[in-house]
């Protein structure tokens, strides 16, 4: 480096051994900086210690569980269906976490797999339909062996040889990687006989989910669609398929989408009945979701405080309503979720009568499976059974707002709701009214009718 005039500054230049040298004034300049910056680290990590310690311990624990799961993660950086394993091994592992051992003086069972093996193994029994080949464990996930005799159309179930304890049940299954999950289901299955003579089934696609009940005779599987949803399911989700009483349920990430009561109970329960478990299915050389996790247990019923009902529709199926103004609906809940203390004088109606007088938070909520433009929630009482029926509250129509050129109005909805504050006195029933301008059908799983005491007297 030279000044502007070409001179040369004294001392501008130096020796490697001189003290001023740019090495070593940053040699010195480091060393400083690294003695200050070090004691500071040093005295703020002190402090910590003892949490980190307890924070190591704790993640051993988890990190366990996730070992298997971590294995795919180099991989997965480059290839998309290791990313897929790695998500579904994640949700695997965490799915095996979840059910927690029912209480010891409660029956009940709890089933768990993460597949982290290299075959099925004993613990189950597989029923096969249609020309199918075995199931395999690939990378800690149940699927068909695509490398054998699969033709036509065909599925294999694997029941757990446990079986569960009561007809109150949950099966859940973790979907591994896709396959071709649009064209062929993975089925979830309860209630079943340990031949699979009987059960209930949740098939589950990519984009749709049917639900229904199952026979098996002369070594086919017959099955019977109730009613079915189209959703969205990916690697990694968790697929939930529950049956309490005549109410089957199937939730997605927890997440309810389908229901539906079979009031002619066409599922046999009792002891005989309580086998579960899941399968893969081939549709001309189209395959299923894999499998990479599996749960399975007895549901143990929450304890119900306090003093009120819910009632709700879980049937998809629509509940054909006719126009009119100022009327009770019949024939629209099929599903007692929680009653205490109260009496359920007709489901379907909705028809509830308290024991206990005070002021009541009742809520009504229809969902309707073609547009309206003009409907009202109401809410209707009677002294006693038998007594009169008067319609005591009723909420705005539900007409959107908005008319066209004649004043006629065009705020179409698939749904009205309203919430009311009454007092009952003992004895008192409530039902659920509607008034529309159409002839309609109220769908589930979100029309329902609940109420709560807030206070007595």
């Amino acid at each position: 480096m030279t000044s502007p005039d070409r001179k040369v500054p004294s001392g501008a230049y130096v020796g490697s051994s001189a003290p001023n040298n740019v090495a070593n004034l940053q040699t010195v300049t480091w060393a400083g900086v690294e003695r200050s910056t070090v004691a500071n680290l040093y005295a703020s990590y002190q402090g910590v210690t003892t949490a980190s310690q307890n924070m190591n311990g704790d993640n051993a624990v988890s990190a366990a569980s996730a070992q298997a799961a971590g294995s795919d993660s180099g991989t997965a950086q480059s290839t998309g269906s290791a990313a897929q394993n790695t998500a579904a091994a994640n949700s695997a592992s965490i799915a095996t976490l979840l059910p927690p051992p029912p209480p010891p003086t409660t029956p009940g069972t709890t089933l768990t797999d993460n597949f982290a093996r290299a075959t099925l193994g004993p613990n189950y029994t597989t029923v096969k339909s249609g020309q199918v080949a075995d199931l395999i464990i690939a990378s800690n996930q149940v699927r068909l062996d695509p490398n054998g005799s699969n033709s036509g159309t065909g599925s294999a179930i694997a029941l757990n040889t446990t079986a569960l304890q009561t007809d109150s049940q949950s099966v859940s299954v973790v979907m591994g990687a896709a396959n071709n999950a649009g064209n062929s289901a993975t089925g979830i299955i309860l209630r079943a006989d340990p031949q699979l003579a009987t059960f209930a089934y949740a098939w589950v696609y990519s984009t749709v989910i049917y639900i229904g009940s199952g026979t098996r005779a002369n070594g086919t599987n017959s099955y019977s669609d109730w009613t079915s949803v189209a959703t969205s399911v990916n690697t990694g989700d968790t697929v939930t398929f529950t049956a309490v009483g005549s109410t089957y349920q199937v939730l997605v990430n927890n997440y309810p989408v389908v229901g539906y009561s079979d009031g002619a109970g066409t599922v046999p329960t009792g002891s005989g009945h309580r086998s579960v478990g899941f399968g893969c299915s081939y549709v001309s050389g189209k395959f299923s979701f894999s499998v990479a996790g599996f749960t399975a247990a007895d549901q143990q019923p929450a304890p119900v405080t306090g003093i009120g009902w819910s009632l709700v529709r879980s049937s998809t199926t629509g509940a054909a309503r006719g126009a009119g103004a100022m009327t009770r609906l019949t024939g629209v809940f099929d599903t007692v979720r929680q009653a205490n203390n109260v009496s359920i004088i007709s489901l379907g109606a909705g028809q509830v009568q308290v024991n206990r007088a005070g002021w009541y938070l009742i809520s009504i909520a229809y969902n309707f499976s073609a547009l309206d433009y003009s409907m009202r929630t109401e809410l209707w009482s009677a002294p006693s059974p038998g007594g009169s029926w008067g319609m005591v509250r009723a909420g705005a129509v539900g007409d959107g707002g908005s008319s066209d050129s004649d004043g006629n109005p065009t705020g179409d909805s698939y749904c009205t709701s309203g919430s009311f504050v009454v007092y009952l006195p003992k004895g008192a029933l409530v039902a659920p009214g509607l008034s529309t301008n159409t002839s309609n059908s109220l769908v589930g799983p979100f029309t329902c009718f609940d109420g709560a005491l807030l206070n007595w007297l």
